[in-house]
């Protein structure tokens, strides 16, 4: 049940300098890497010139992205390894430009063709919604007669746009609702155009354009427009065609992501140490890297690189919590104060015991409970979080079971403990005792934290006595004897252990310890709302139950519970939470746990 914080090992990595990118790429995909600056380091790597190739990577990026190929291959493989990054981001930048050379006026029929696509998908919507089949737009729209006086127009419109403010004598407006627009068939003369295009726009309307030689009516006309559309997804299709052997014959995708691997590396590393042809770069690795694994990956790529590892690097190194599977979830308590330092107990494995028994005595109920960890299986491949709604949900249908409660309903199931309004004084106790344990084990990591830096001696005379007189305290209200003779032994090894070191200090560290004492006991009584809570739950499952039985029963009284429950999981579980951190926090985190340790933060590999 307990673990201590382990300490990153220390990694120096030797390479040829232009190699150097591809090693800590190929690094960062197979180990945590967090590199750290070298004393002495004297060269930028971002030079101006590497700047500016950057700069126009992304302009391209900018302009042309969105013709870019975005199957991208997804393996550590590092392209390019040994060319210098200003070499090898030249390259790209040629085969890219000229990728958009040739590929631009493909790019533009392709614009069009979308377009006149969407055009035609709108003009088909519009003949399907026609409710006079005999209609001929073209005809209307596109006249024989040169000599025309007035102006027709077509206009599209959204679903829900209002004309009612317009009405003009001389304007003939022919509404048409499709499924998702709004058409408008007007027929108006030369002087109101310009004054009914502003009232359209200003309904976010715009013009459809008729192609000039698209006629018929009814189905004859939906058959043309269909015909059309097949037509332009066809040529749609084959300038995509096209587009695609362009990227393969000018290998977009390959030099896209040799930039991106290169972009990674200039923005996690600012500077190294050089010499005429070798450069050299620090960093800490996970603890279970092996020197051997890590230059295995090297060599297999083909990188002229060395690294090598150490259990001593410069300063302090950054920590890493090492817990099973099923005790990394609980990692987010000890992450809420901030990273354990090396001399400080790993709370993580012991709270995956003490979570759950915390939310579940206290929101205890079978039906729940499983509901919880129903939310939590449907969640767990999203969320690594989603482990703690299911040990918590587990834990409710625990305490459910001895509490005899399935859906705030205490008469389907026995209680094989008790019903927790028929016994609030052994639901406040339970919790209290629990709550003096977890104190006690609070108190002795902080014995072990002070052993392991080399305190332990001294820990014993100032603080070990305080175990003994909290322990004799409680034990004074089971059995007197034992607990008085622990309580004045503790009180003795504290005046020895004091008075021997500073003796002028022992009143003040007397006021001390009764300071530390009655803090102790308000830590413990805070416990009693573990029980206080538990019982609130029970008293709000029993009044669900009674608006149920209130409400006649049948489908109004199904309702009712259904209801009830939903609120109590929803509010009450929210509350649970917040009591099973802060009790955690507060409670038993405050007596070993500072929270000061470096936390290990390891670069993401390049996407």
């Amino acid at each position: 049940m307990m673990a201590r914080p382990q300490p990153a090992r220390w990694m120096r990595l030797l390479a040829v300098e232009e190699d150097l990118p591809a090693a800590l790429i190929t690094l960062a995909h197979h180990a945590p890497v967090e590199p750290e600056p070298l004393s002495g380091e004297d060269r930028t790597v971002l030079t101006p010139e590497i700047s500016h190739c950057l700069q126009r990577f992304e302009a391209l990026a900018h302009a042309w992205h969105t013709w870019w190929p975005t199957d991208l291959p997804d393996t550590p493989e590092v392209l390019a390894p040994h060319l210098p990054p200003v070499e090898l981001l030249n390259q790209a930048l040629t085969a890219l430009e000229a990728w958009q050379l040739v590929s631009e006026p493909l790019i533009r029929q392709e614009q069009a063709g979308r377009t006149h696509l969407a055009e035609l998908e709108l003009l088909l919507e519009l003949a399907q919604a026609l409710d006079t089949p005999s209609l001929d737009l073209g005809h209307i729209l596109h006249p024989p007669s040169s000599t025309q006086t007035l102006r027709t127009a077509l206009f599209v419109l959204p679903l829900n746009a209002e004309l009612t403010t317009w009405s003009p004598d001389d304007t003939l407006l022919r509404p048409v609702s499709g499924h998702q627009h709004r058409f408008l068939l007007v027929v108006t003369t030369e002087k109101i155009w310009d004054a009914l295009v502003t009232h359209i726009a200003n309904l976010e309307g715009r013009p459809l354009l008729w192609p000039a030689g698209l006629s018929g009516t009814g189905d004859q006309l939906q058959a043309a427009i269909q015909t059309d559309i097949t037509a332009c997804q066809a040529d749609n299709m084959r300038i995509a065609e096209l587009l695609h052997r362009l990227g393969e014959e000018h290998q977009v995708a390959r030099w896209i992501r040799a930039v991106h691997q290169r972009q990674w590396y200039f923005q996690a590393i600012r500077q190294i140490r050089t010499g005429h042809t070798l450069a050299q770069l620090g960093g800490w690795v996970a603890p279970e890297c092996q020197a051997a694994t890590l230059n295995h990956h090297l060599q297999k790529g083909g990188i002229r690189a060395l690294a090598t590892l150490s259990d001593h690097g410069p300063g302090d190194p950054p920590l890493l919590l090492v817990n099973p599977w099923w005790a990394r979830p609980f990692e987010l308590f000890a992450r809420l104060l901030g990273m354990p330092n090396r001399y400080e107990v790993d709370p993580s494995r012991l709270l995956a015991l003490v979570a759950p028994l915390l939310f579940g005595y206290m929101f205890g109920d079978v039906g729940q409970g499983a509901v919880l960890v129903a939310i939590g299986f449907r969640l767990r491949r999203h969320f690594q979080a989603a482990w703690l709604l299911i040990t918590g949900g587990l834990s409710a249908m625990f305490f459910g079971l001895l509490f005899g409660s399935l859906f705030c309903s205490e008469s389907i199931l026995p209680a094989l403990w008790l019903h927790p309004t028929s016994h609030p004084l052994d639901l406040l106790l339970l919790p209290l005792l629990f709550g003096m344990g977890l104190i006690l084990t609070g108190l002795g990591f902080q014995g072990v934290g002070a052993w392991w830096r080399g305190q332990g001696r001294h820990w014993l005379h100032h603080d070990g006595g305080v175990i003994l007189l909290y322990l004799g305290t409680i034990l004074t209200l089971i059995t007197p004897d034992v607990g008085l003779i622990l309580a004045l032994a503790g009180i003795l090894l504290f005046m020895f252990g004091n008075g021997w070191h500073a003796p002028r200090a022992l009143p003040g560290r007397l006021a001390h310890l009764l300071e530390t004492l009655l803090q102790l006991g308000v830590n413990t009584f805070s416990f009693a709302r573990v029980g206080a809570f538990a019982l609130a739950h029970a008293g709000l499952g029993q009044a669900v139950v009674t608006l149920a039985d209130l409400s006649g029963g049948g489908l109004p009284g199904l309702m009712v519970m259904v209801v009830g429950n939903l609120l109590i999981l929803t509010l009450e579980g929210l509350v649970v939470s917040v009591q099973t951190t802060r009790l955690i926090l507060f409670e038993f985190f405050v007596r070993f746990l500072a929270g000061d340790g470096r936390p290990f933060r390891p670069l993401p590999p390049p996407e």
